[in-house]
């Protein structure tokens, strides 16, 4: 059951790190239901890769009359998608250049609202995933800073892609190391979104504040 297995994970992340870590649940392809019983079960953190289900799955669980939860968006978000991104969730995973920095910005600005987001950093240097390099972040962090609507709260990656369990580690070490860094600087960025099903624990390790995990609580993801 969706029950049994949250409430397993949680425990399992809460021993491993302290209670550092927090469950953030990846909703992709989910029926309202599902993610109904999730959030019956505890879980309050929510995560969408693709905007038009953060919309829908928001609008069903409203209906519903769902407990209480923060929604995340951590896909991509494209321009023309940053309105229904910042009217249906909390914060913004995914930003990882200046133009989505004040487009999201932009539509704050429209809407009276604040917003949470996360610089989305590509720390495996993989080609195939968004995300910027290391030694770019700090100066878009610089710039976010001066964007109204907009609160830097941390950074967010995908860990390396490979069985290669160092390498794995050294990912997820280098966006502590970057979080590290720019508190120094006085931004206060403390959430690090980073381990998913397959590498949370290293994650942990590596000092996660935020994992993003689906498949471990709702099973293989619908067709």
């Amino acid at each position: 059951m969706i029950r049994d297995r949250y409430r397993a994970l949680e425990e399992s992340v809460r021993m491993a790190s302290g209670g550092r870590t927090r469950v953030l649940l990846a909703v992709k392809h989910q029926p309202p239901q599902a993610v109904l019983e999730a959030l019956m079960a505890g879980a309050t953190l929510l995560g969408h890769n693709i905007i038009q289900q953060l919309s829908s799955s928001e609008e069903a669980l409203a209906e519903l009359a769902a407990p209480p939860h923060d929604t995340h968006v951590i896909g991509h978000v494209q321009s023309n998608k940053a309105r229904a991104a910042v009217t249906y969730a909390g914060t913004i995973q995914t930003v990882d250049s200046l133009k989505t920095a004040r487009r999201l910005s932009t539509v704050c600005r429209d809407l009276s609202l604040e917003r949470g987001i996360m610089i989305q950093v590509n720390s495996s240097g993989a080609q195939s995933q968004f995300g910027l390099d290391p030694a770019d972040v700090p100066a878009l962090a610089d710039q976010i800073r001066a964007l109204p609507g907009l609160t830097l709260t941390g950074l967010m990656t995908i860990g390396a892609n490979t069985d290669d369990i160092a390498a794995v580690r050294a990912s997820f070490a280098t966006i502590h190391k970057l979080s590290d860094q720019l508190r120094a600087e006085g931004h206060d960025c403390r959430e690090l979104s980073m381990g998913m099903s397959n590498d949370w624990q290293i994650a942990v390790d590596e000092g996660s504040t935020m994992i993003r995990v689906g498949r471990q609580v709702f099973g293989e993801r619908p067709a």
